[in-house]
């Protein structure tokens, strides 16, 4: 048996550093699978980021919209001195602020 012995021990010792070597190789493509995976989320949420900004933007258009034609239609609706008032008070505010 002592003649086996190194050569045992050497075989074990080999198949350890095989062991270290696959569990290396192991971990290197688990690190790369889970960068590959938050690469894959990031451009997703990305496009879905864009496609959102897109979406608020053309809210805030139709928004602006409605807020320009509201403003027309109360213009129309109120009788001309009312209208002419705001912009004697707006005036009269500027006249004091200059002198």
């Amino acid at each position: 048996m002592n003649r086996y012995q190194p050569l045992l021990l050497g075989l074990g010792l080999l198949a350890l550093a095989g062991c270290d070597s696959a569990e290396q190789a192991a971990s290197n493509f688990a690190e790369k699978v889970e960068q590959a995976a938050v690469d894959q989320v990031k451009e997703s949420l990305g496009e879905t980021l864009k496609g959102l900004d897109e979406q608020v933007e053309q809210l805030n258009d139709k928004v602006d919209q409605a807020q320009e034609g509201t403003r027309e239609w109360l213009d129309q609706a109120q009788p001309k001195s009312e209208q002419e008032q705001p912009q004697q008070e707006a005036e009269k505010q500027k006249d004091m602020i200059e002198t």
